[in-house]
């Protein structure tokens, strides 16, 4: 996101964006978490229901911090969620995914379809810069084709340690994950440091 004053409008955009995050790194994580084997999946599941819990905890800290700030703003405020390029990139999306879905079935590539949803998730990132004014989202959009292109190259499953692996599912769902997870980061530390410093000034 662009850099506002710490307005309670403000804060809870950055809750809300949080969340979003959050939902969608959930989804990924255990979707990749469940073509492990045996204990490998309860790892990865539970290291994703562990920052799905850490995020929602600091998303709702944010939403509680907003209660305690000026709703006062220095310029008109428009909200990213309700701009036509967030409109656009989220409808193109939705139209293109099951789309993909279908063509690559009807053709004989289901194993594609993970990788193809990846793809395209990531480009609808690439619509969000000017949404949000942050490049933030051409980052995300960029690991995300990059993620799935490299399972392009993956073989589908795998053998490992006596259990099988659908190592182009995990490596796209959890590679998500942690796109999603490392992608959200900056913005939290930044929207902390500025709580701060006004804790520190009252």
């Amino acid at each position: 996101m662009a850099t506002e004053p710490l307005t309670a409008h403000h804060l809870r955009g950055v809750a809300l964006s949080v969340i979003i995050c959050t939902i969608f790194s959930l989804i990924w994580g255990i979707s990749g978490s469940a073509a492990l084997p045996g204990v490998w999946r309860w790892l990865a599941a539970a290291l994703v229901l562990a920052m799905t819990a850490a995020l929602l905890r600091i998303a709702f800290a944010f939403r509680r911090s907003a209660k305690r700030s000026t709703s006062a703003s220095t310029g008109p405020s428009v909200n990213p969620f309700r701009t036509p390029a967030y409109r656009l990139a989220v409808g193109a999306e939705l139209v293109a995914i099951p789309v993909a879905g279908r063509v690559l079935t009807a053709n004989g590539f289901p194993e594609a379809v993970m990788p193809a949803v990846a793809a395209v998730v990531g480009l609808h990132f690439f619509g969000l810069v000017p949404a949000f004014r942050s490049r933030y989202f051409a980052w995300v959009g960029g690991a995300f084709c990059g993620l799935a292109l490299a399972a392009l190259a993956l073989p589908v499953r795998v053998t490992l340690g006596g259990g099988e692996v659908g190592l182009r599912v995990a490596f796209v769902g959890l590679g998500c994950a942690v796109v999603l997870w490392l992608g959200v980061l900056p913005m939290i530390a930044k929207t902390r440091q500025q709580l701060g410093a006004r804790d520190r000034l009252a």
